[in-house]
């Protein structure tokens, strides 16, 4: 009898060590795909400070993705998404598709810069749909996005900033409808948070200063 309970201990220490193994290499799976996949999606570095899944219910949490800004802007990132909250359908992981039935951004941050030659933001989505797809699929069932903040820089001439906020929004069944490769899953993701900034830069009329600059440029040229 002892020898059976000694040899359960056994089995049971071993199942726990891989568990354990398991959980750290999901983990690691979660960052790197994020970062690899990310960075060459929008030709920019992305990186993942940390992420933690749960092997038996599929929760977890993403600690701030960092999306730098593209070549010819500034040192400062372009979003940084610091709060996640996810959850994902293990069994989903053995198959084509991965399901995620929910993300939960809190306080997202987006940095807006507007030059002459164009903005940060807009570069990075004309990077997001013009690359070559990645073969993986993902659907979100539900995302949630809470109290982003936005700062908004114009170098067009004199340097203004401009800070504002959003308080929430949220999407329901991106990729269900087969849009779901991992490009347009991004793209459905990032999409309404760059919008966000976007009108804001509208409102605040940055990009009406960087049509003026430019226009005044033009014509500046022309008649040299």
């Amino acid at each position: 009898m002892k020898k059976v309970f000694n040899a359960l201990v056994i089995i049971i220490g071993i199942v726990l060590v891989g568990l354990v193994i398991l959980s750290f290499s999901l983990d690691g799976i979660v960052k790197s795909q994020i970062e690899d996949t990310g960075s060459q999606l929008l030709k920019t570095h992305v990186t993942v400070q940390d992420a933690s899944i749960s092997i038996l219910d599929g929760k977890g949490s993403i600690e701030d993705i960092t999306i730098h800004n593209p070549k010819g802007f500034s040192d400062n990132p372009a979003v940084r998404l610091k709060q996640i909250s996810i959850q994902i359908d293990l069994l989903s992981l053995l198959s084509d598709t991965i399901i995620v039935k929910d993300i939960d951004i809190k306080k997202p941050q987006v940095y807006f810069e507007q030059k002459v030659s164009g903005s940060n933001l807009n570069m990075l989505k004309n990077n997001l749909g013009g690359g070559s797809s990645s073969g993986s699929n993902v659907i979100v069932d539900h995302l949630l996005v809470e109290k982003g903040k936005i700062t908004l820089t114009a170098d067009v001439g004199d340097k203004n900033t401009f800070k504002a906020e959003f308080d929430r929004f949220e999407l329901n069944g991106i990729g269900r409808k087969g849009n779901n490769t991992m490009e347009q899953t991004m793209q459905q993701i990032l999409e309404p948070i760059l919008k966000k900034a976007a009108r804001e830069a509208v409102k605040q009329g940055v990009l009406d200063e960087a049509k003026k600059k430019l226009k005044n440029l033009l014509d500046s040229g022309s008649k040299k």
